[in-house]
């Protein structure tokens, strides 16, 4: 057998369980033929026993009650049954001298084995010379210290040993072959999700991650660990291509304020006036502080998504954060003739990082007046529950397209209604990587020309 076959079959995981079955079935078979074998031995010895005693017993009250004259009619008898049964009885006296001798017609004679050593309640399994022919002898003492001594041939205990042999071996067998059969075809079915995992991971490329494994059986543990494992490459292909659309984003981001830098020193490189090359270096401070804001939410975002993001927890009166960041918001508000109502006054406190919540509620507050119509109102209300707060804002504006909704908060994405805005794409991605990394959620509801609210849940943290 070739190398390669046997290393096919080494990691054939069916062949190996079934292999192993089988020495475990072979060993439970061994123990079960041993013990039934031994019990049916001692089950046929004790019928011999019980058989050779009654006659012992019988003889015994005969030659007491009767004489031994008596005993010697009654064993005449009894000869042919001894014969047919292969029964062996001699009667002899204390010196070993047999006085009576009965045996099948069949055994050599004399057939007188050595009994020396055998006692009354005692047994013996002896051969007798010059045969192949083995007794169970057992004795019992008459009067005048006769010995009369019976025994009976085995051969037909071995017999009867050799058919049961017979018979176990012939069921056990096909039982045997059937259930290796069986146990391969069960462990290669319930493997078979397995394989398809192998050759799904084997399929998978760099550029290629649409393959699935097939979910042959979804309520067992291996239908759903293909389930699962079919959702987190969903998750990673998402991902890579988010990453790829987000690296080309960042890419074109990138190269305007470059360009814009690059045009405006070369500008101020042609000009002898110092004023200009002033001008042109604080166009390239302002727009690397872009650069470097667009990078530091990058981080952010993919720190918290990494759950890498370190957060300084403590007690925070929220309502307080949330007042602040309306008041930091109301002038530029006014200025878009939008008005903020603060719709709640309890006092609302849980333990979060409050830098992180305060650019929370900042984005989503600037979100809520940019995309909201001249008069319209930026609404926030909140609510204190048992194990969680609620933080719901909102606004009146344009809305958003159901088919963007689940979009809008990948990174980079921005929606036809809010490309004329300015902005990076940054802001819903962080909101909802700092919630997350709160081990909290953000929904949105909204529709096109109806507003849009986004509800913020955060655990309380107590």
């Amino acid at each position: 057998m070739s190398s390669s076959l046997l290393k096919r079959l080494h990691r054939n995981t069916a062949l190996d369980l079934t292999l192993k079955f089988a020495l475990l079935f072979f060993l439970s078979a061994l123990v079960l033929f041993v013990t039934v074998n031994a019990l049916i031995s001692q089950v046929q010895q004790q019928k011999d026993q019980q058989l050779i005693n009654s006659f012992l017993e019988s003889y015994q009250r005969l030659e007491l009650s009767a004489g031994l004259h008596k005993l010697e009619v009654v064993v005449e008898r009894d000869t042919p049954y001894f014969q047919r049964t292969e029964m062996w009885l001699t009667l002899v006296d204390a010196t070993d001298t047999p006085l009576l001798r009965v045996q099948p017609q069949s055994w050599p004679v004399p057939a007188i084995p050595s009994l020396s050593a055998l006692e009354d309640g005692r047994w013996l399994e002896v051969r007798l010379p010059q045969s192949r022919i083995d007794l169970m002898v057992g004795q019992i003492t008459l009067s005048d210290g006769l010995r009369l001594r019976i025994g009976k041939s085995m051969a037909g205990r071995t017999q009867a040993l050799a058919e049961t042999r017979t018979i176990m071996l012939g069921v056990m067998l096909p039982l045997f072959v059937f259930g290796l059969l069986l146990t391969y075809y069960m462990n290669w079915r319930a493997l078979r999700q397995v394989n398809d995992l192998i050759q799904t991971v084997r399929s998978l490329s760099g550029n290629d991650l649409e393959a699935r494994v097939p979910v042959r059986n979804p309520r067992s543990e291996l239908g759903e660990l293909a389930q699962l494992f079919n959702a987190k490459l969903s998750q990673i292909e998402r991902l890579i291509v988010g990453m790829q659309h987000s690296l080309d984003a960042v890419a074109h981001d990138l190269r305007t304020p470059l360009a814009r830098m690059r045009l405006s020193i070369e500008a101020a490189v042609a000009q002898p006036d110092e004023s200009v090359l002033r001008e042109a270096l604080l166009d390239c401070a302002e727009e690397s502080a872009r650069i470097e804001n667009m990078l530091k939410t990058l981080m952010d975002i993919s720190e918290a998504q990494s759950g890498i993001l370190k957060l300084h927890v403590e007690q925070v009166d929220l309502s307080e954060l949330i007042s602040d960041c309306t008041e930091l918001y109301r002038y530029t508000a006014e200025d878009r003739d939008i008005r903020l109502q603060l719709q709640s006054k309890d006092s609302l406190a849980l333990k979060a990082d409050k830098v992180r919540l305060h650019q929370v509620f900042g984005n989503l507050i600037d979100n809520a007046i940019k995309y909201s119509q001249p008069g319209g109102a930026v609404n926030i209300r909140w609510e204190d529950g048992s194990s969680q707060v609620m933080i719901e804002i909102e606004d009146q504006g344009v809305g958003i397209d159901p088919a963007e909704q689940d979009r809008v908060f990948d990174r980079l994405y921005r929606g036809d209604s809010s490309r004329s805005e300015p902005g990076m794409g940054l802001g819903l991605s962080l909101v909802r990587a700092i919630v997350e990394a709160h081990r909290g959620s953000i929904e949105m509801k909204s529709a096109l020309g109806e507003g849009c609210t986004l509800t913020v849940l955060l655990p309380k943290g107590e």
